[in-house]
């Protein structure tokens, strides 16, 4: 089963988990409850946690984030809730996501940080594919999944393409198709640069995406012509590595700079 940890001040929260009483049932241990930074750091030293909930005053959560960060870069992050039903929601996207990075793939070469990256790219691709419904849904997420992207700073999108080739060149060279065809792209083009992440994608029908976003605690330009500029620096970098050593001859589409991440989503207030 798996362990987690409640860090909250609030009654509401407290009372919430508190009227949860079939842990066991819905697969968890019963929850460490700390109120505060030093009573996580304590919980943590001591316990194992596979998740952590918080909700306490935003300065004290800035700490407990820069630690976890820091000391526990792979222990997902799930949302409190207010009320009984929320914690069940949370608890059970939280354990959807615990039961797929701790998979038995032992005979696969998987490990969990491989596991955890592979459903970012999932998560990813939902985004770039519009299938996120609004800045809450895309906020817990990426908690959840630990990703170290800004959501509400500008970010650049990009869709690359390869010629029609007389032969379906992905079904005879690509066998796992797009599956392997991300895979070659991210090692290509993923990189942290200039305070950006870059994410190539592979969306439905097989396009091609590179995503830069920026990253938490890294200063990054907002300035569009010097983040265009980044990005297609990078990406012409890729497409030679792709071309020298996958034999793929990709080139730019379109580039646009988005206000934020939270643009992509299909719910705008």
């Amino acid at each position: 089963m798996y362990k987690l940890l409640l860090v909250s001040d609030r009654e509401e929260v407290l009372s919430a988990f508190d009227q949860v009483r079939n842990w066991e049932m819905l697969g968890f241990k019963q929850p460490h409850i700390r109120h505060d930074f030093e009573g996580a750091k304590e919980s943590l030293h001591k316990h194992h946690a596979d998740g952590i909930a918080i909700a306490v005053a935003p300065e004290e959560e800035e700490k407990i984030i820069a630690y976890l960060q820091e000391y526990y870069p792979m222990v997902s992050i799930f949302e409190a809730g207010k009320d009984t039903a929320e914690v069940l929601r949370y608890l059970s996207e939280l354990k959807v996501l615990l039961n797929r990075i701790h998979a038995d793939f032992s005979s696969d070469g998987f490990n969990e940080q491989e596991l955890m990256a592979e459903c970012r790219h999932d998560f990813f691709r939902k985004v770039v594919s519009g299938k996120i419904g609004n800045k809450y849904d895309m906020y817990r997420s990426m908690r959840l999944l630990r990703s170290r992207m800004d959501a509400d700073r500008p970010c650049v999108l990009m869709e690359l393409e390869q010629p029609k080739p007389e032969e379906d060149k992905l079904e005879g060279r690509w066998y796992e198709g797009d599956q392997r065809l991300e895979r070659a792209l991210i090692n290509s083009f993923s990189r942290d640069t200039e305070g950006f992440h870059i994410l190539p994608l592979v969306t439905d029908g097989g396009k091609i995406h590179l995503l830069a976003a920026p990253l938490h605690g890294e200063e990054s330009s907002t300035d569009s012509s010097s983040m265009t500029a980044m990005l297609n620096e990078c990406a012409q970098d890729g497409i030679e590595h792709m071309k020298e050593y996958q034999g793929l001859d990709l080139s730019i589409v379109s580039v646009r700079v988005l206000p934020s991440l939270n643009a992509l989503c299909s719910e705008q207030e």
